[in-house]
């Protein structure tokens, strides 16, 4: 399929849901993060093959030491994505720090900061048909532009399982191992939990048609997340756009996501639908009296993934990267960043809000891989797009 005819409609919304993505800067001059020092002896041995007690951990424990051998040959892991994500060049540091003790590496990570996920993917396949060395040796995105580069062939099958330590349960995989789940965000709505309290407070959408709420809600000018929505799984097509139809009558102003500051200030007491956890997570660290509750009719979750571009520079690099990002090291700095981690990996933070929503009896759907390939939502796009004209034309 060609991925062309998807850019224009998901771009949108997908480039600004996450920590305003949408509002990356340029490609500037590359920015080499700190390659770490050979380490001791006993951080080295994280590494090694793991003793020949059993077949398997003997196999694994090549392979793992095969990519250790070709990381540190190829020498370097070229990163390009949006600087506020995984804390841009600052955490690209971080990050490279970590990566290197964990494999007893020396390897340069240069990051550059560029492209937001939504337009990287466009551009991951424009080079891979081009035969040119991808951009980046790591994508990161949600599904949808995942899927983009799937239908392209544009990104590597890895067999996780047969040296990924950190990646061990096979759900965390998009089909053929050319995506590792990252991070969830669990979407909803974005509340002042000074002004909303006890039963005030809205559990589903269709709370949000009341009257008491007429006028102080914001919403989004893309429609984050309401195309979701249209699946013939969830509302469906005509139950969403008649929702909408009469949502946009109660909305007061349309806002991007990461402006929930204006609800601090008061400008606006709700925030629906919301861009993910994060954003109530991020305020109320800094003492903001800020909610998020996770509507029961409209119980949404999308993951980021991580892949490998099959046109990658530095592949090996990038997988055993790919690895750390999965260790616990890695998902708590995914945490301090984006409030979030996969609730797979043992000490998930996330896995709470999580079973917080369940308790409240919200079926999740997970907004990921096989969801964009059931034929039956093949449409979303066209859906997308007249959500978002009701909600401009308020």
């Amino acid at each position: 399929m060609n991925a062309s005819h998807r850019f224009p409609v998901w771009l949108l919304a997908i480039s600004t849901v996450v920590y305003g993505l949408g509002c990356s800067p340029t490609a500037g001059a590359p920015q080499a993060a700190p390659a770490a020092q050979p380490p001791a002896a006993a951080a080295q041995s994280t590494a090694a093959p793991a003793p020949p007690a059993a077949s398997g951990q003997s196999q694994a424990g090549t392979a793992l030491q095969a990519l250790v051998d070709a990381a540190r040959r190829e020498g370097q892991l070229t990163l390009v994505w949006s600087a506020l994500t995984l804390g841009g060049s600052e955490g690209a540091a971080h990050l490279a720090s970590g990566f290197n003790r964990l494999y007893g590496l020396n390897v340069n990570v240069q990051f550059t900061p560029g492209l937001n996920m939504a337009e990287m993917a466009p551009r991951l396949v424009q080079e891979q048909q081009a035969g040119r060395p991808a951009t980046t040796d790591v994508y990161i995105g949600p599904a949808r532009p995942l899927v983009t580069l799937m239908d392209a062939d544009a990104v590597e099958p890895v067999d996780w399982a047969s040296w990924a330590s950190n990646i061990h349960d096979s759900r965390m995989l998009a089909p053929n191992g050319v995506g590792v789940e990252a991070a969830p965000f669990l979407v909803g709505i974005t509340y002042h939990s000074g002004k909303l309290t006890g039963s005030a407070v809205p559990t589903s959408m269709e709370d949000l048609l009341k009257p008491e709420f007429k006028g102080r809600i914001a919403s989004t000018p893309y429609a984050a997340n309401f195309d979701y929505l249209a699946s013939p799984a969830l509302w469906g097509e005509r139950r969403t756009l008649d929702y909408v139809t009469r949502f946009a009558d109660q909305v007061s102003g349309l806002i991007r996501c990461g402006e929930g500051d204006r609800l601090v200030t008061g400008e606006f007491d709700v925030f629906a639908i919301d861009c993910g956890t994060w954003e109530a997570l991020r305020l109320q660290a800094k003492g903001a009296p800020v909610a998020q509750v996770v509507p029961r009719d409209a119980a949404l979750m999308f993951y980021w993934y991580l892949a490998v571009p099959r046109n990658a520079a530095h592949p090996a690099a990038a997988k055993l990267f790919i690895n750390y990002l999965l260790g616990r090291e890695g998902q708590d700095y995914v945490y301090e960043t984006h409030f979030a981690d996969h609730p797979l990996v043992p000490g998930s933070k996330t896995i709470a809000d999580i079973e917080k929503a369940r308790a409240t009896g919200a079926q999740i759907t997970t907004i990921d891989v096989a969801f964009y390939q059931r034929s039956d939502n093949k449409d979303l796009d066209r859906v997308a797009g007249e959500v978002v004209r009701v909600l401009q034309q308020r």
